[in-house]
């Protein structure tokens, strides 16, 4: 189980979201909110799924000019 615990002062805001807390107007409370601890979701790559969508150049992998090498490495001279 997860908890979140907030110190709030109860104005318009608050009650427009929370009408029940509407006699605490004005008060500063303690909202503690619990809830069930959620898996992360699990996303599976889908083989294929970005084919013919993606152009890969024959010379994706040659050296980079020196210009652009240089700014890469953090030496601009």
């Amino acid at each position: 189980m997860q908890a979140l615990k907030i110190q709030v002062l109860v104005d318009d805001a608050i009650v427009r979201a929370l009408p029940a807390l509407s006699p605490l107007r004005g008060q500063r409370v303690e909202l503690i909110a619990l809830g069930e601890a959620q898996p992360p979701a699990r996303i599976a790559p889908v083989a294929g799924g970005l084919r013919g969508q993606i152009e890969v150049k024959d010379d994706f992998d040659a050296p980079l000019p020196d210009d652009i090498r240089r700014a890469f490495e953090g030496d601009e001279a």
